[in-house]
């Protein structure tokens, strides 16, 4: 008996025909799918692919040199830069300090409205919010502009017009749009009993909310904030749909950033392979930041 009983979980423990079938089939297709049309956009990259005529003839690092030798190349290189910090960094902790003031709200009411308010943007197409944005931004007729007249102030708004501030303003919209989705994460990495236990146990205590939140909350929402920090990377490197409708790029190319550069070579240019160099280049830019943190993260966190 103490031998069938020792097979049995064995046998349990094999996985039939079908199960294979099930799992591993739709796995290998993904796989397939993505590194696949990934390898053809890198030898795409090194072909010398310039007309709506595909040409697959290899020409190296032809069209890298074309994008390096570009000015445009490098200030989309900055803007790119600038997003991923400025829009990643504030975002994190307005949303975890606003998680933590809506776990400490006195009426659950208050914090269930206040959650929606803030989730509100979120369920918003990035078109939706730059189209409305752009209303907001515009410097004669817009609702800031309507709204300093209203009070008697007739101030020179630049918001998107100026090329120095203009990329900053742009990354608040994304802030403003990601807050909600931030928040949520945070608040479901708070509602954990251990948390729950030990945020008790500093109150009753004696512990002031601040020490708590400093000492207690952030050390142990790590893995919350692991995924939504890498959440962000992704999407700041990747960011388009606000620029495109907002700015297009300007004045001039003062916001412009890699994707809508991309998508102008590609699809107004025709460069096709110079629109995949971007493209791949966006790829190494993302494996590079989110790759590193991320073991980083598990290394130094997770010990």
């Amino acid at each position: 008996m103490t031998a069938l009983r020792a097979v049995k979980p064995s046998r349990r423990n094999q996985m039939s025909f079908s199960e294979i079938l099930v799992f591993m089939v739709p796995i290998v297709f993904f796989t397939l799918v993505l590194y696949g049309t990934l390898a053809w956009t890198i030898y795409v990259s090194f072909a010398d692919w310039k007309t709506i005529a595909p040409n697959y003839q290899f020409t190296g690092f032809k069209w890298y040199e074309f994008l390096f030798n570009q000015a445009r190349f490098w200030v989309d290189v900055q803007n790119n830069l600038k997003w991923l910090i400025l829009g990643v960094v504030p975002t994190v902790i307005i949303a975890t300090l606003l998680a933590y003031l809506l776990e400490l709200a006195p009426f659950p009411g208050l914090e269930s409205y206040v959650r929606t308010l803030i989730l509100y943007p979120v369920a918003m197409s990035f078109i939706v919010t730059g189209t409305i944005w752009s209303w907001m931004y515009q410097p004669d007729r817009g609702v800031f502009a309507t709204l300093l007249r209203l009070v008697g102030l007739t101030p020179k708004l630049t918001f998107t017009t100026n090329p120095d501030t203009a990329t900053y303003w742009l990354i608040l919209i994304f802030v403003w749009q990601y807050l909600g989705f931030a928040v949520i994460i945070i608040q479901s990495s708070l509602r954990t009993s251990e948390l729950l236990e030990m945020v008790e146990a500093a109150t009753v205590d004696g512990a002031s909310k601040l020490r708590i939140l400093v000492d207690i909350v952030v050390p142990n929402i790590r893995s919350g904030l692991l995924v939504l920090v890498s959440l962000l990377l992704i999407s700041t490197l990747k960011v388009f749909d606000i620029v495109y409708i907002v700015t297009f790029g300007g004045p001039g190319i003062s916001t412009d950033v890699l994707s809508l550069n991309m998508w102008i070579t590609f699809f107004q240019q025709h460069l096709v392979s110079a629109g995949a160099a971007i493209g791949v280049i966006i790829f190494f830019l993302a494996f590079v930041l989110v790759i590193p943190y991320t073991i980083y993260a598990l290394r130094n966190w997770f010990e």
